[in-house]
């Protein structure tokens, strides 16, 4: 079984956030303020996929992030000199973004604002794509 159930899956309320965003070709940063949570949600799961994908380059990457303030919940990066678990990413094919170890950074409370940062070094162009945020009201 691919997928299995998680106990209790069915005493939970899920959340999940979509979101497209633009290409970005400025070799900066763009932060997009999603949501502002209206309940508090524990982050579970985030999704990335973009048609293109994105090659691990030492000097030309890019930094993905969902962001609670300044806390970083879930990240992935496309440095090629960075830890072996974010590397490139594939064409047309989800990856999950990396969670923070801590569980008090996936937690947020009502009235947080939810955010999506993408980075860039160098002379890297990140295609527009679509993340998926997913959680639990807790």
């Amino acid at each position: 079984m691919a997928n299995p159930r998680r106990p209790n899956e069915f005493l939970t309320e899920p959340y999940s956030y979509p979101w497209e965003h633009p290409a970005n070709a400025d070799g900066g940063s763009v932060e997009e303020k999603l949501d502002v949570l209206t309940r508090r949600v524990k982050i579970t799961r985030v999704k990335y996929v973009n048609k293109t994908g994105l090659a691990e380059h030492a000097a030309n990457f890019a930094t993905l992030q969902v962001k609670n303030g300044a806390t970083v919940v879930a990240s992935w990066t496309t440095d090629s000199g960075s830890s072996a678990s974010d590397v490139s990413i594939p064409a047309d094919t989800f990856i999950e973004l990396t969670l923070a170890t801590d569980d008090a950074d996936l937690i947020f409370a009502a009235g947080d604002v939810l955010s999506f940062v993408v980075a860039e070094a160098g002379t890297t162009t990140v295609p527009a794509g679509r993340v998926v945020i997913e959680g639990i009201y807790i």
